[in-house]
């Protein structure tokens, strides 16, 4: 289904009935590390509360919209099947970006960037390991799935066959193990995503999920810092001057606010961090 991304009214409806509800990892979102622009390394880490999360690639690590938008496309056809070995997700990989980004047409440099992307996000092995805060606690919050082995593990995302008229995505054991227990995924809006790279806004991206994740479910507000947003929920950013980060994080929040207006999210009085209430609404679109 293309969508059309010139009006933003697309987020008025509820993502369950349009059936654009997909899902993302969690491990993935707090803290976010999956750079925004292309950086010249091949490892990243990130230290959360109760994990620290380190990204690997043999080549330069995937970036930037694409790479979110695959790895959301990926790991939702995970969970809406999890009982299949592979799946035919695109029929080739220009039907594929069709289908992951919602826009009918595509340019040759626009396609080669893609199919970057898709290869970057194939070659990056995560490793998640618990802090010393308790492995147990980890568990409760719905970190990872109830395998044993996922932990301290470096694990990928599987591969993909572009042949034969058609795109086949095998998951690797660990990386469907993780996706498939419910507690390891985060559900979203595909949709906004989408918006979210056709109006160019990268930081969008991750603070959107970044909202889901602290109030889905939860039966408290939640008060977070800017400070602690900076600095450790999204780290590819802490070189940035605290001001230029809060004008950066305050464009892509106006952005969610604008497309979510009953969400409740919103600064606290003194501009000193965000508060978010639980069961926030950034899945029912604007009519909240």
């Amino acid at each position: 289904m293309a969508l059309s991304h010139n009006n933003i009214e697309i987020i008025t409806k509820c993502p369950i009935e349009e059936r654009t509800f997909g899902s993302y990892p969690a491990f993935l979102i707090d803290p976010c590390i999956l750079p925004l622009k292309k950086l010249e390394q091949s490892t990243v880490k990130g230290f959360g509360k109760y994990k620290t999360v380190m990204l690997s690639s043999p080549q330069i690590l995937p970036h930037g919209h694409y790479a979110r938008l695959i790895i959301a496309h990926l790991t939702t056809q995970i969970s809406r099947r999890p009982e299949l070995p592979s799946y035919v997700i695109a029929k080739s990989v220009s039907e594929l970006f069709q289908q992951i980004t919602g826009q009918d047409s595509i340019s040759g440099g626009t396609y080669a960037n893609f199919l970057l992307s898709l290869e970057r996000v194939f070659d990056t092995t995560f490793t998640v390991v618990p802090t010393n805060k308790s492995k147990d606690r980890m568990r409760r919050r719905g970190f990872f799935a109830e395998a044993d082995n996922l932990i301290n593990d470096e694990y990928g995302i599987g591969y993909f066959n572009a042949k034969y008229k058609q795109v086949l995505y095998t998951p690797s054991n660990s990386f469907k193990a993780l996706i498939a227990d419910d507690k390891s995924i985060i559900p979203i809006d595909l949709r906004f995503l989408q918006l979210a790279r056709a109006k160019d806004i990268v930081l969008a991206h991750d603070l959107y999920l970044y909202l889901i994740r602290r109030g889905y479910g939860r039966e408290k507000i939640v008060f977070v810092p800017c400070g602690t947003l900076h600095k450790d929920v999204f780290p590819y950013l802490d070189r940035l001057a605290l001001s230029r980060f809060k004008r950066r994080f305050l464009c892509a929040l106006d952005f969610i606010l604008e497309c979510h207006p009953h969400s409740g999210i919103r600064l606290d009085k003194k501009d000193k961090g965000i508060v978010i209430p639980p069961n926030n609404y950034l899945l029912r679109g604007r009519g909240g």
